[in-house]
């Protein structure tokens, strides 16, 4: 019995070594300031510019985007859809950047971007994929969010959809490593790292502040938290949520099909890739090799904006929990800037229990989605949206996501 235990602990042992130096190996990819960090196209960079410009030719920013066709074709997609859609279809470009409006013009343009992290990857891809996803539905959720506590803020659909953007670069740094890594240290790396990777990818880029703020903060505490960042938090609460749900309706649907129905559903339709309404080139997605730029990662960092961590290079422990209690701090103003050193939720522990001598090293049950729902809507609570606006918004999403191309 001894030497069983002795065989347990060398191979626990082993397989900690072997995750230290796989998350050492990641942090020196990121400190080198170039892995995985793709170029802003053009089209996105220049719709920036057309949307911060009051003086602006709404036939020129055509002309860029059609100069890109699979850009041109997922902008009328969107623009026909139902959120968009007065019931008259539009058929040109220009039509549809008059129906988005500059600033829509210039979010999906970053949607369409951001898409093409979603391809090319040799691991990882509907992961990615589904990050993707999530970070549309977060984009929406802010806006409704930012409309409804009546933030107004200029960037809210870009804070949703960016702020886990640096998801999918540790994705693709950790794609390319020959060894395979469990799951369950993926998804840790993935928790600790993103925050920071998807930061330097926004100051690469050049995205205003907020944006940056959004990527670097957006697991803070409430009670520290800008409305920004909070309106995020908000955001990422209600797509989980609704997430659960859709997908506890389409469990359901497929136990209510006769079994002929679910079988023939099952073998003959295909599951439909976000970006696969657009053949996007990956090229876009490659590193470039040009000297850093003053904002970009391969410069020499540090704090470069009131927003930025001070400790990115050393997340903070392990990862959060999915479901946790949000600490507040009633004497800390709503739009004071959090620092990186308190970044971790409170978390109450659960009433403990007297289990029999057996099964006392059993593991813990997981919360039902119901269970994670209330967490969920408590969190909200703590963030100053309540349970019946909550769910009010949660309607609205649901219903202008109903035929959205991702």
């Amino acid at each position: 019995m001894p030497a069983t235990t002795n065989v347990e602990a060398s191979q626990s042992n082993v397989k900690q070594g072997d995750r230290l130096a796989l998350e050492a190996r990641l942090v020196r990819e990121l400190d080198g300031g170039r892995a995985a960090l793709p170029i802003l196209p053009h089209v996105a960079a220049q719709a920036i510019r057309f949307a911060n410009d009051p003086n602006s030719d709404l036939r020129k920013l055509a002309e860029l985007v059609e100069a890109d066709p699979p850009i041109a074709a997922r902008l009328l997609a969107v623009a026909n859809s139902v959120i968009y859609t007065r019931a008259v279809r539009v058929s040109s470009t220009r039509l549809a950047i008059i129906r988005l409006g500059l600033e829509g013009t210039r979010d999906l343009l970053f949607q369409v971007v951001y898409a093409s992290s979603t391809v090319g990857l040799p691991r990882y891809q509907d992961l990615v994929a589904k990050s993707f996803r999530r970070s549309v539905l977060c984009g929406l959720a802010a806006r409704l969010v930012s409309d409804k506590m009546r933030y107004r803020f200029e960037y809210d659909y870009l804070c949703g959809l960016l702020h886990d953007i640096g998801e999918a670069r540790i994705y693709r740094i950790l794609a390319n490593y020959k060894e395979a890594i469990d799951p369950a240290v993926l998804e840790d790396l993935i928790d600790r790292y993103h925050r920071r990777a998807g930061a330097e990818l926004a100051i690469a880029w050049g995205l205003p502040e907020p944006i940056i703020e959004a990527c670097a903060h957006h697991h803070d505490e409430p009670g520290k938290a800008s409305n920004l960042v909070k309106m995020v938090m908000m955001a990422d609460c209600l797509v989980a949520i609704l997430l659960r749900r859709q997908a506890a309706a389409a469990v359901a649907a497929a136990v209510a099909a006769p079994p002929s129905d679910a079988l023939a559903s099952a073998t003959t339709s295909p599951v439909a890739s976000p970006s696969s309404s657009v053949a996007i080139d990956p090229a876009i997605f490659t590193a470039s090799d040009g000297t850093p730029g003053p904002t970009d990662p391969g410069a020499a960092l540090g704090p470069t904006s009131v927003v930025w961590p001070t400790n990115l290079n050393d997340p903070t422990g392990a990862p959060e929990p999915k479901s946790a209690t949000w600490a507040t701090k009633d004497n800390v103003p709503a739009n004071d800037r959090a620092s990186n050193t308190s970044i971790r939720p409170v978390v109450t522990s659960p009433p403990s229990a007297t289990l029999p001598a057996d099964e006392s090293a059993a593991t813990p049950a997981e919360p039902t989605p119901e269970e994670r729902d209330d967490a969920d809507f408590a969190r909200l609570a703590v963030l100053g949206l309540a349970r019946e606006l909550a769910e009010t918004l949660l309607g609205k999403l649901d219903e202008s996501t109903a035929d959205l191309p991702i």
